[in-house]
């Protein structure tokens, strides 16, 4: 038997190693274009996932700017005179016939539809549903819905973001009372020093939570407040119980006067409590009483008002600004009064008055008016006329007053001419803040 030469068996070998190659370049290939199948499957279904997102995200900032026009109304109810332009918190009702909408850069129409129903629980409101559909790129139909409760509330009370609240233990996030003078000296987490007046050396410490006055101290006038410690103050914080009254007295000579920017110079005055009069609804069992119309009835009260310190209690003692003699070129006097309290709780009643000068109704004489309206709409609760004010919107006599009230402001106008009123809030016309006043004196 002869036996193959080297060359012949290294040549059979080779041929049987290319057949293998083949092979696998085939196999190879198969498993590549299993993996590119899928992977065009990945990418369509990422394209598909991406192109959902925008479109959802679109109907999203849809639903959320119809509700936004829901919102913004400037009147509760529609009437005669009411401009067409103007929106009504009576035209939120469900849509008669859907809105179709094609945003410039979308490749799908939405359609929006609004609904509108009363509350379940009975309240003042509306429950309102916006639904936005749309159909994507494999033909189904995408829905979403946005629920919110539009409750029926007087544009008007928009007015008090702008405004500080008045009174009361309400902390802002400074961390004190509003009622406490922006200038005061905050000593530490739980007092604030003010001097009432700059020539004097009596110093305030008030309670940062409730803006109630707990101590008097006599710190030299040359020392400024701002320069105060906790323990300048250590001795005689604690030493007192009071509320502080405060407020601007401006001045106007023109015909008829200026409420909104008073144009005169400051004149020398004083600060008095008289009596008076007062209303306070009748309360029965925590609960107001009320005639056959619904109205709620009142009681009237005679103040016994608070006598100058070393007086009968409760007493007062008032400082202010004013020019010692006029003409001055000063525009406007600040008061600060502290009616002491026996112990915390203790309430005040009475008339604040302005002294120093001639009231009256001839030319040569002086009216005083004040400042006030039913500013936060609870008048007609109790009156029909609106007469009856809480003591934060200044009444004419302040009745069973239980904490600090600031903004307390007047006017002086010439005696022969009226106190002037303003334009009402009305936020659609721009007028975001009541001037009217009152004659307060004589």
């Amino acid at each position: 038997m002869s036996t193959p030469s080297p060359s012949l068996l290294a040549r059979r070998r080779l041929d049987r190693q290319r057949g293998v190659t083949l092979i696998e370049a085939l196999v190879a290939l198969l498993v590549m274009s299993f993996g590119m199948l899928a992977l065009v499957g990945l990418m369509s279904n990422l394209r598909f996932g991406a192109d959902l997102a925008k479109q959802r995200s679109e109907a999203m900032r849809i639903a959320r700017a119809e509700i936004a026009q829901a919102r913004d109304y400037s009147v509760l109810d529609r009437t005669a005179a009411t401009p067409a332009t103007t929106r009504a918190y009576s035209d939120i009702a469900s849509f008669q016939q859907p809105k179709l909408l094609t945003p410039a850069d979308s490749n799908t129409t939405y359609t929006v539809n609004r609904s509108v129903s009363a509350l379940t629980t009975g309240g003042d409101g509306k429950l309102v549903r916006l639904s936005v559909t749309w159909t994507d790129r494999t033909s189904q139909v995408q829905t979403v819905n946005l629920d919110t409760v539009i409750p029926r509330v007087d544009p008007v009370f928009s007015a008090a973001l702008g405004f500080v609240p008045q009174g009361g233990p309400r902390t802002p996030a400074g961390g004190r009372s509003p009622v406490i003078p922006a200038d005061a000296k905050q000593l530490d987490k739980d007092n604030s020093a003010f001097r009432p007046s700059s020539l004097g050396s009596t110093v305030w410490v008030f309670n940062n939570l409730t803006g109630a006055i707990v101590g008097k101290c006599t710190i030299p006038a040359g020392t400024p407040v701002s320069a105060l410690t906790s323990a300048d103050v250590a001795t005689c914080n604690n030493n007192t119980n009071g509320l502080l009254l405060s407020g601007t007295v401006r001045f106007s000579n023109t015909n008829p006067p200026n409420p909104t920017v008073p144009e005169a110079m400051a004149i020398p005055l004083g600060i008095d409590f008289n009596g008076g009069n007062y209303l306070l609804p009748r309360w029965v069992n925590g609960a107001p009483v009320r005639n056959a119309q619904g109205v709620i009835q009142t009681d009237s009260y005679t103040a016994n008002p608070p006598t100058p310190a070393g007086g009968n209690p409760p007493n007062f003692e008032c400082f202010n600004d004013s020019p010692p003699s006029a003409p001055s070129l000063q525009p406007f006097v600040n008061y600060y009064c502290i009616v002491y309290q026996s112990t915390p709780g203790v309430v005040w009643s009475g008339k604040v008055v302005l002294t120093g000068f001639s009231v009256g109704t001839n030319s040569t004489d002086l009216r005083v008016c004040r400042y006030s309206a039913d500013y936060n709409g609870s008048g007609d609760m109790f009156t029909a006329d609106k007469r009856l004010l809480d003591n934060a919107e200044h009444p004419e006599v302040y009745g069973q007053v239980r904490e600090s009230l600031v903004r307390q402001n007047y006017l002086v106008v010439r005696g022969d001419r009226t106190c002037p009123t303003a334009p009402a809030v009305a936020p659609a016309n721009g007028v975001f803040a009541d001037y009217s006043t009152i004659q307060h004196q004589p």
